[in-house]
């Protein structure tokens, strides 16, 4: 027999469920009543058929040693991963650090979640403090040491987005003359995160060899990154090389700048020499520049990035074209971000088709013979849900 229940006299719980494990070793909890006994060895067999059975002893390393094991094997950027060990040192570990994984209940990340919304801290963090804890539970209930996530289905302050902020063509050249009257070359990064849509990181990376200005084509492979004071050069934020296009008189800029550069030469770089660094962009050129161009000082680097796509949509780029341009994973990305800045293309549409069907309705006319003319059909309009 796999299992068994036994009745001891004079324990405080009398009643012994056991089984044997898939090991050969033995598995066994005590009770005061004889039905909880017999519900939780129903359970743990039941388990075993199913192949869902966890060893209660596996989730017994505390979740500081697990993840000694478990963010070293983690494939994610520089950034991603600095991010994660600050929220490490400074969220997660005070709290569940000494605690057994087995003894982590929902309950107790409700809690955890309540006390930083209670402290103040940002949706934001919270949802990313929530969503690393899971990560580390998750690979736990992978590997079988968990038989279920505690941090799953928890949930979290609802997290505002930023509202996007754009600038049209008049304001764009103007911030980039203010930018490069307080420094040679700023403007120029300006016209390219605002007019090409490159991440900031993409910029201070690229180089001489990924820009090709009679083709008008700038091949995006590499981005960097300010961890801890220092720059780190990886691939993009999505892993993947593209290319992407600027207009006719960035590229005469961008050729004009490339004179006497080598290929692995940065395009832009700073006042002194050697890659762009956004904390000092951002004090020494940026700030002062948007306040000289009269923009609303609450304009971040990264609204560039919303300003390029603006100004491509409004030009009359496609949705797919967009994502391609700014390397979003997927067009359902990008409508996600921009869908809303298609809004104005409605009367458009509307226009356009009272055309086609001022035309059909003249394409089922023909004169009759005295010069009458007679509609031979005339098909009724339909209002269609797409």
């Amino acid at each position: 027999m796999r299992g068994a229940i036994q009745h001891r006299k004079g324990r405080a719980s009398p009643w012994r469920a056991r089984y044997r494990a898939p090991d050969g070793g033995e598995i066994s909890r005590s009770f005061i009543r004889k039905i909880d006994a017999e519900r939780w060895l129903q359970d743990e067999l039941s388990k075993l058929n199913r192949g869902l059975w966890i060893d209660p002893s596996a989730g017994q390393v505390t979740f500081a040693e697990w993840v000694e094991t478990w963010l070293p094997g983690l494939d994610v950027k520089p950034k991603t991963r600095a991010g994660y060990e600050s929220l490490l040192r400074s969220r997660i570990p005070p709290v569940f650090g000494a605690v057994e994984l087995r003894r982590i209940a929902p309950a107790d990340v409700r809690e955890w979640v309540a006390a930083m919304a209670e402290e103040g801290l940002s949706a934001s963090r919270i949802r990313q403090a929530r969503q690393l804890l899971g990560a580390a539970l998750g690979t736990a209930v992978t590997d079988g040491i968990l038989g279920r996530n505690p941090a799953a289905g928890v949930k979290v302050p609802t997290d505002r987005p930023r509202q996007q902020r754009f600038l049209d063509a008049h304001q764009v050249a103007d911030l980039a003359q203010s930018a490069e009257r307080r420094e040679p070359g700023a403007g120029l990064v300006i016209d390219v995160l605002a007019w090409v849509g490159l991440r900031w990181g993409e910029l201070a990376a690229l180089r001489v060899s990924n820009v090709d200005p009679l083709r008008r084509r700038i091949t995006v492979s590499e981005a960097a990154t300010e961890i801890g004071g220092e720059l780190v050069f990886g691939t993009p934020k999505s892993h993947r090389t593209r290319i992407v296009v600027m207009p006719s008189w960035l590229s005469e800029t961008i050729g004009e700048r490339l004179s006497g550069l080598g290929a692995g030469d940065f395009v832009c770089t700073a006042t002194r020499g050697g890659p762009l660094r956004a904390s000092n962009f951002r004090r020494n050129v940026w700030v002062p520049a948007v306040a000289a161009a009269g923009i609303d000082p609450g304009l971040r680097m990264h609204d560039l990035r919303h300003t390029a796509a603006s100004l491509m949509i409004s030009s009359g780029a496609s949705i797919k074209a967009v994502q391609r341009q700014l390397g979003h994973a997927s067009a359902a990305m990008t409508l996600d971000l921009y869908g809303h800045l298609y809004d104005d293309d409605l009367e458009a549409l509307a226009d356009a088709l009272d055309e086609r069907y001022a035309a059909a309705r003249a394409a089922h006319t023909r004169p009759k013979s005295g010069g009458e003319v007679v509609l031979l059909r005339q098909e009724s309009a339909e209002t269609v849900d797409a």
